[in-house]
Order: structure tokens, then sequence, then C-alpha cells
């Protein structure tokens, strides 16, 4: 896994819709990207929070990363923490982490996209 995308904004804001688009078209042609929840964009993958714009659901687009065998997405265990969310709130699973964690793993990446 070379590539990255950092997902910080709420589910209804045009650059989520950006960067999903991003994330699936890198995950059609096998680069498999590792999606990063952060902030806002933590809501993205909790089930309480599916938005559909132009008659797609954000929750079934991002299920499709199942389908190409990306990585779950990673989150970090503060961010949880605050808002009192378990991964079971989820829509599928992700790898919680700590930020020294993520810093280290966010290192021996080669590009780092953030919507």
């Amino acid at each position: 896994m070379a590539i990255a995308i950092i997902q910080t904004t709420l589910p209804d804001d045009p650059d989520c819709w950006h960067g999903q688009d991003m994330l699936l078209a890198l995950a059609s042609i096998d680069l498999n990207p590792q999606l990063i929840l952060s902030g806002h964009g933590l809501s993205l993958w909790h089930k309480d929070f599916d938005v559909e714009r132009n008659n797609r659901s954000l929750h079934k687009r991002y299920r499709l990363l199942e389908l190409y065998e990306c990585p779950p997405p990673w989150v970090l265990d503060t961010e949880l923490a605050d808002r009192a969310w378990q991964v079971s709130d989820f829509i599928a699973p992700a790898e919680v982490i700590d930020r020294l964690e993520l810093h280290e793993r966010l290192q021996g990446l080669q590009k780092v996209l953030r919507y």
C-alpha cells in the first residue's frame, strides 16, 4: 500500500464525495488505497450517517471497498472515545490505532490525499 486518502469532511460536503470517488477509482485499478477517517470524516463510516446524492448511497459505495479487497479504514482511538462510539457502530470493520501509530504509518506511504 502506497497511497492513503484522509477524509475529514461531513457526509453532505461535496469534498466527501470527491474523496470517495478518488478512493474507488484507485481501488478499481488494484492500488488498494488506505482510507483514513478523521474529524468529521469519522461519521462517514457510522451507521447513522448515510447520505444519498444523485440516487447513490454513500455507505453502499464505501462497501465496495471490501469487494476490491482494500484494507479497513484507520480511525484514531481518541476520536472514537471522544464520541463514545464503538467499532460496532460502523458499517464495516475499521482498524483503531493511536496517534503515534498513525504518524508512523503515514511516514511509510508514498502519497497522501486529503479531502
